[in-house]
């Protein structure tokens, strides 16, 4: 129940982000509601106050007369409250005073009241043993065949035996009785009830935290010894395991990560785009949860889609490609930078270097969101959020690790974000198959890469072609099943995602072999076409938001297909330019020094900064207000918690696996030296035995 009531919500949010003319339509509907007098009143009576008192000749308690319910303890309760209710008992009282009362603003989008959680979460009488337990129903409502376009969410709070089974049952048997809307056909949509208690010392977390404490206790120790280390007499004899010990401080991590010098080979312009592309995302996401939260304004939000207000929010998803385009960059230009220095290419090293580099954080993340996210807070909408974002990853732990996410089970989420990772790996994993190649045989690679290229237009355009999706305006159709297919079947596939991975795998192999000099001309024609390249992105993201855009299959299908490559090539010019010295300004900008620890902590930033603004959204005591203002704001707070949170992250769980991948490479680079040198007769005596 939980999770089908969030998967809504958050499909809502997506529509109403994406939405431009049909969310218009939908406003002009409030039209009918307005011109009736009674709305107010009749609506009042659905209010929780109204449900739990007498609302007619005789008390809704006796609605369902299921044998049942009549043996039901949360019967039981009720009527101990309707009593306590007539005797103005002080703890009934507060039990329907944290209750929704019919919320102002209706008709500005203030449907959903969060009551007061904590108010009835403390509720515990001491004569009947009945505890407060927070409650939240959704009411749907048709008049003819029209739905009426105003839906409450309302909270109510119910003695704590009472489960969300027994509000949709109890309350829409009650609404039947109700004589003032017989007319109206409302029924309760759904329900959720918040936990009565948290258990927070269970087994599972207690063996989780002394784990962690162990690792914090080993993690401390070396860099105790590390500290000790130099305090050692120069020359002195020291144990290998000391040594070793001392790789895994804490204070070396720490300084490795904030070292801010720049070393030759690099391309610093890279640490620029990637920190701010990683700000972009953060920034895209406070948007998309803020929206799907419970907001006063509502109505507001469509008024902002449909301004130039919101465009910088709207091309955000290019900054995913982005990060598609320097991961084709980075990879190809680090590859034939350090094959000429081997002989020959390792490929199972390769990928296990790159899984080893990544994965422990992920295992992280997901036994901190399953074991310890739960029990960090509380609210009105808590569980329900919790469940959506987080529900699935007890059973749907293990394609995480193998990044299979977007492909294994696709309907249920844990931790959504995470699909960048699996497209990512899975593209990484034909990887040789166009590097070597392109290695070997330069002008077969190039053909490949074209074939390639080209099969990454083909593909998605023909499948956004036939079934008429509309993957960029939202407004085809306002179906959260086609909302959920693009997401699935074209936003989060690698082979519809591969167009700016293969132009950035492109450019690294231009940067990495050829040093060709560019003249005035060159460089006026690379900065136009950049310059066209992002202009296109923008605008043509902004016709889509036009209220009196009407959908337009070839014109969704050719601006989906074309934008992101287009993008690509941009954001690759930049860094092409960088390292001709032909960015001028932008290229100092994008190569501050700054940017270098930032840049090391982009991972472990896009992983733990959309469980941080879950928590925030799910923890809401009070609706918001929807302004750009207090979105920043939270953004700022968010982008700054998460890069502390991150740095931590860094030091446990990415920081010593680097270490230790780079103790077992010496260890095995030296076995295979010294097993060489056995081979090698280098004295007299290894030559008078070869003689």
């Amino acid at each position: 129940m939980y999770r089908r009531v969030e998967f809504v919500a958050f499909s809502v949010a997506l529509l109403v982000l994406f939405t431009g003319r049909s969310a218009n339509a939908k406003y002009k509907n409030y039209a009918p509601v307005l011109e009736n007098p009674d709305y107010g009143s009749t609506w009042s009576l659905l209010a929780p106050d109204r449900m739990l008192t007498n609302n007619g000749d005789s008390f809704p308690i006796y609605a369902d007369s299921s044998e049942d319910w009549e043996k039901s303890t949360c019967r039981r309760d009720l009527l101990t409250l309707a009593e306590a209710v007539a005797r103005r008992e002080v703890w009934a009282l507060t039990m329907l005073d944290a209750s929704s009362k019919l919320q102002s603003g209706l008709l500005q989008g203030n449907l959903v009241d969060l009551g007061q959680y904590d108010e009835c979460s403390a509720v515990h009488s001491s004569n009947n043993g009945i505890r407060g337990r927070h409650c939240m129903y959704s009411i749907s409502a048709t008049q003819g065949n029209s739905t009426i376009p105003i839906n409450p969410t309302l909270s109510i709070c119910l003695p704590a035996t009472c489960s969300a089974d027994n509000i949709i049952a109890f309350f829409n048997t009650t609404i039947s009785w109700i004589n003032e809307i017989t007319d109206l056909k409302r029924e309760i949509a759904s329900a959720t009830c918040s936990a009565v208690d948290t258990v927070v010392w269970d087994p599972e977390f207690n063996v989780c935290l002394a784990i962690l404490v162990g690792f914090l206790t080993f993690l401390t120790a070396c860099t105790a010894i590390e500290l000790t280390q130099k305090n050692l007499v120069a020359g002195e004899r020291r144990h290998p395991l000391i040594g070793a010990l001392a790789a895994f401080s804490l204070k070396k991590s720490a300084a490795s990560i904030l070292d801010m010098d720049v070393k030759n080979g690099t391309l610093p312009a890279l640490h620029g785009i990637r920190v701010l592309s990683m700000a972009w995302i953060v920034l895209g996401h406070e948007y998309v949860l803020s929206i799907g939260a419970a907001n006063v304004n509502a109505l507001d939000i469509l008024k902002w889609v449909q301004s130039w207000n919101s465009l910088y929010i709207f091309i955000a998803p290019f900054a995913v490609d982005t990060f598609f385009a320097m991961s084709g960059f980075l990879m190809t230009y680090l590859f034939f930078k350090e094959m000429p220095k081997k002989k020959r290419f390792n490929v199972p090293m390769y990928y296990l270097h790159r899984y080893v580099r990544l994965t422990p954080p992920v295992i992280a993340l997901v036994v901190f969101a399953i074991v310890f996210v739960p029990k960090l807070g509380s609210g009105a909408q808590w569980d329900a959020t919790l469940n959506f974002i987080l529900g699935s990853c007890r059973t749907k732990w293990w394609p995480q690790l193998v990044y299979l996410q977007n492909f294994v089970e696709k309907d249920k989420m844990c931790l959504a974000h995470l699909w960048y990772l699996a497209v990512d790996m899975q593209l990484f994993w034909v990887s040789p198959l166009i590097l070597y190649p392109l290695y070997r045989a330069p002008k077969f690679g190039l053909i490949l890469l074209s074939a390639l290229f080209f099969a990454s237009l083909v593909i998605p355009a023909t499948v956004i072609g036939i079934k008429k999706l509309p993957i960029v305006s939202f407004t085809h159709s306002l179906n959260t099943t086609i909302v959920m297919e693009i997401f699935h079947d074209i936003y989060e596939i690698p082979y519809h995602r591969a167009t700016a991975w293969l132009v950035g795998i492109f450019w690294g192999y231009e940067v990495a072999i050829h040093d060709r000099q560019l003249n005035r001309w060159n460089v006026v024609a690379g900065w136009l076409t950049a310059i066209v390249s992002f202009a296109f992105c923008a605008f043509g993201t902004r016709s889509f938001m036009d209220p009196h855009y009407e959908y337009n299959a070839a014109w969704e299908t050719f601006f989906s297909v074309v934008s992101r490559p287009l993008w690509a090539f941009g954001v690759c010019w930049i860094i092409y330019a960088s390292t001709k010295n032909c960015a001028g300004p932008l290229s100092s900008l994008l190569s501050f020094r700054i940017f270098l620890p930032l840049s090391r902590l982009s991972y472990c930033i896009y992983l733990v900064h959309f469980v941080l603004q879950t928590v925030h959204v799910a923890s809401l005591r009070t609706s918001l207000y929807f302004s750009a203002y207090y979105i920043w704001r939270s953004f700022f707070s968010t982008l700054v918690i998460s890069i502390v949170i991150a740095f931590l992250f860094s030091l446990l769980f990415e920081s010593p696996i680097i270490v230790l991948e780079k103790m077992l490479k010496q260890r095995y680079r030296k076995s295979r030296f010294e097993s060489q040198r056995e081979l090698i007769p280098n004295d007299e005596e290894d030559l008078k035995a070869e003689k």
